[in-house]
């Protein structure tokens, strides 16, 4: 298998305050696609942890097209795996209108395998061989991207970790904190603004009850840094994100339509 595509109807969760396709969604997807397309392969979640390994992914980023994508809309999430390390897997996506074929997103991700017991981290070697790599189709580079460190501070939100944020492990999600570091982000430019890219650095996990505080950057024009620490410091999660305003609002009596 050199590449695995997955079919999904686009539901009302998945909008924003602007009927367009979420940030949050598209890692939805993505990481969905991921989990389907490693079961193919006998290495998804259930099968390694009967080798007391696991799955967990530390960067990804996408880049979202100014495309009108309506509730009940077919995507097809293309995903592909273009470089495999000693320690990672970088596996790449795209996100089309399963219909009109329009690109929607795009982006990369990393992969690294866990030991379950031990929290280290394990060799690519016991997957590798089961994987078709295809460097020719690689998106991006896969340098790890520096966020810039300047930029004053603009707002600054406490966040208590609750059953909402948690995943089936027991620890906030990786969707979470894109929702978690919204907070910081006024309401009047959440709606006057889209996302047009952003990326994510998972670095610590955070666990129920834990109060995380979320610093909002402006680090250029219409760019952001969102910082996620936790109580002793450590930072769990940050996220550069890049936005542009919107040339048009969504007519909501074609959306309604539609359905």
């Amino acid at each position: 298998m050199n590449t695995y595509t997955h079919t999904y109807t686009v539901t009302c969760q998945d909008m924003n305050k602007d009927y367009r396709l979420s940030p949050a969604a598209v890692l939805l997807y993505f990481q969905e696609s991921f989990a389907r397309y490693m079961s193919c392969l006998h290495l998804a979640a259930f099968d390694l942890v009967k080798e007391r390994k696991m799955w967990i992914i530390t960067e990804m980023g996408a880049e979202m097209l100014p495309v009108d994508t309506f509730w009940g809309d077919d995507i097809e999430v293309t995903i592909w795996v273009s470089e495999i390390t000693p320690l990672r897997v970088y596996a790449d996506y795209r996100v089309t209108n399963a219909d009109t074929g329009v690109l929607i997103a795009k982006g990369t991700s990393c992969w690294n395998l866990m030991n379950a017991d031990t929290r280290k981290l394990e060799s690519t070697d016991c997957v590798a061989p089961k994987i078709t790599v295809l460097p020719e189709m690689m998106t991006e580079s896969h340098k790890k991207v520096r966020f810039p460190k300047e930029g004053e501070a603009l707002k600054q939100v406490k966040h208590t970790v609750n059953q909402l944020d948690l995943d089936f492990n027991g620890h906030v999600n990786n969707r979470s904190y894109i929702s978690i570091a919204m907070l910081t982000v006024p309401d009047e430019f959440l709606t006057t603004h889209r996302t047009n890219r952003f990326i994510i650095h998972w670095l610590h996990e955070t666990y129920l009850g834990e109060t995380l505080t979320c610093t909002l950057r402006q680090v250029a024009e219409n760019t952001y840094v969102h910082l996620v620490t936790r109580a002793d410091g450590d930072t769990a999660a940050e996220i550069f994100s890049v936005w542009e305003p919107l040339a048009s609002k969504v007519d909501v009596s074609d959306v309604a339509k539609r359905r």
